[in-house]
C-alpha cells in the first residue's frame, strides 16, 4: 500500500518537475512527455495524484498523522526527483525493479 502511494507521489512530483522551464531533463518517458506538453494539464493531473494519495493516507492513518506523513512522503519524493534527475540516475527500469521489490517485501511483512 505504501509503496504504491509513494509511486503515485513520485509520478506527481516528476510531472511537476518536467513542466519546469529550468529543469535539466534527461530521458523522459514518452507518456510523461505527452502529458507535460500542456503544462496546465500536467499540473492538474499532478494535483489530482497528490490529493488522491493524501486522501488514502488520511484514511489509513487519521487526519493529523496522515497529513504529517504525507508531508514527509512529498519531501522524500521531491528530494529524489530534484537531486537525482539532473545527474541522470533516475531510470524507469530501476524504479520499476525497486517498486516490485518493495511491493514483495511489503506483502511479506504486513
Amino acid at each position: 500500500m505504501y509503496s504504491l502511494l509513494f509511486l503515485i507521489l513520485f509520478a506527481g512530483c516528476y510531472l511537476c518537475y518536467i513542466t519546469s522551464k529550468k529543469a535539466k531533463l534527461g530521458k523522459v518517458p514518452p507518456g510523461f512527455l505527452r502529458v507535460a506538453q500542456s503544462g496546465k494539464k500536467a499540473k492538474i493531473i499532478a494535483s489530482v495524484l497528490f490529493i488522491a494519495s493524501w486522501a488514502i493516507i488520511i484514511h489509513n492513518q487519521g487526519f493529523g498523522s496522515g497529513t504529517f506523513a504525507f508531508g514527509g512522503y512529498v519531501m522524500a519524493a521531491l528530494s529524489v526527483v530534484i537531486l537525482l534527475n539532473p545527474l541522470r540516475y533516475i531510470r524507469w527500469t530501476h524504479l520499476l525493479g525497486i517498486f516490485i521489490l518493495s511491493i514483495l517485501l511489503e506483502t511479506c511483512i504486513f
